[in-house]
């Protein structure tokens, strides 16, 4: 009877293993047709818009389950993209990260490959990735993980499991060394739009403008920070993420966002994001402005000593970048609204 016993667990242990082999092998040949189906195409959006078609590919296979989601299969959605404010398209509703969130409809799977390379790309929030190697397929999953594209903890070592299982480095490999040539069909890469400087405010008579002499050298500047790689400590319910530089909390606003619903949202008084942003009488903004929701600090945090003015460069920018007061920059500094900027001039920072 032992013998018989053992027998049974043995032949269920058999078939189980044996389901269990074929629902693997049955995975990866469906993630292999995806990869042959998509793979020029994500080749063809790393020439024309510098994103590792590694990304891009594990990407659309993780998002979409090989093609299979309902987003992907009903709304030629592979990325999960969201409407966002600026989508014009058509949409769908699906349960994600709260009920019934809307998300973007394309005509083909084409259509929606082009769309992740261009929100990628014009993106402020993804910005810094683009200064990786273009082979750097392990830098741009843990970035694309920091700057908050998924929220599950694991998203960068699946992306980066995914292309080291199937080899998709490979086509990475196949553009830079030109041995492939891309698809025709695909859109030309738009300009990434640049951040809206916040305007600062102004006084009710113009005096003219004064030119401020370069000042010597106070001390070596250090790296300036990037606001996109600043942590994520949590999330409005419409979904503008909260990060926190220096210890002083902001978001970066979307088109269409303006200051009632952003007060609303954020449970801050309109005044007070107006003293905190020196925002004068702004009341609607762009994608990607940086908008505070906490009071700036008085200096810099300690390394940061000084600011060397980039060409365009504007103080409310500064101020933003190192999250200290307009206001403080202006008296450190013997400047005011008036003042003109040079290139490479040294702003003091504490």
């Amino acid at each position: 009877m032992a013998s018989k016993s053992r027998y049974i667990i043995l032949l269920l242990f058999m078939i189980g293993s044996f389901l269990s082999y074929s629902q693997n092998t049955q995975r990866k040949k469906e993630t292999l047709d995806y990869i042959d189906k998509y793979k020029d195409i994500a080749m063809t959006e790393m020439v024309k818009y510098k994103i590792p078609a590694s990304i891009t590919l594990a990407q659309g296979i993780l998002e979409s389950g090989n093609g299979k989601s309902k987003l992907a299969s009903k709304g030629n959605n592979h990325f999960g993209i969201k409407c966002h404010n600026d989508w014009k398209g058509k949409t769908m509703r699906q349960d994600d990260d709260a009920p019934q969130e809307c998300f973007r409809v394309y005509k083909n799977a084409e259509e929606s490959y082009n769309d992740h390379s261009k929100f990628l790309k014009n993106s402020q929030r993804y910005a810094s990735l683009f200064n990786l190697e273009i082979t750097d397929y392990k830098g741009w999953a843990n970035g694309l993980k920091k700057a908050g594209y998924a929220t599950s903890p694991v998203y960068a070592s699946a992306l980066i499991k995914l292309i080291e299982d199937y080899d998709l480095q490979q086509y990475d490999q196949m553009v830079v060394k030109k041995k492939f040539k891309p698809h025709k069909k695909s859109e030309e890469v738009k300009p990434a739009k640049k951040e809206e400087p916040v305007q600062e405010v102004k006084p009710a008579k113009q005096a003219k403008p004064k030119k401020v002499k370069k000042q010597k050298p106070v001390v070596n500047a250090g790296p300036v920070p990037v606001l996109v790689d600043c942590a994520v400590v949590g999330m409005t319910p419409d979904h503008h993420y909260i990060r926190e530089n220096f210890g002083v909390k902001f978001v970066f606003t979307k088109n269409g966002d303006n200051l009632d619903n952003l007060a609303k949202e954020l449970r801050i008084s309109k005044r007070q994001l107006v003293k905190y942003n020196n925002l004068g009488n702004k009341t609607t903004f762009t994608e990607n402005e940086v908008l505070y929701i906490g009071p700036k600090r008085g200096k810099a945090a300690a390394g940061y000593k000084v600011h060397v003015i980039q060409p365009g460069e504007t103080l409310s920018q500064v101020s933003r970048l190192y999250a200290v007061k307009l206001e403080r920059l202006f008296k450190m500094n013997g400047l005011d609204e008036n003042s003109i900027l040079s290139v490479g001039q040294e702003i003091r920072l504490r």
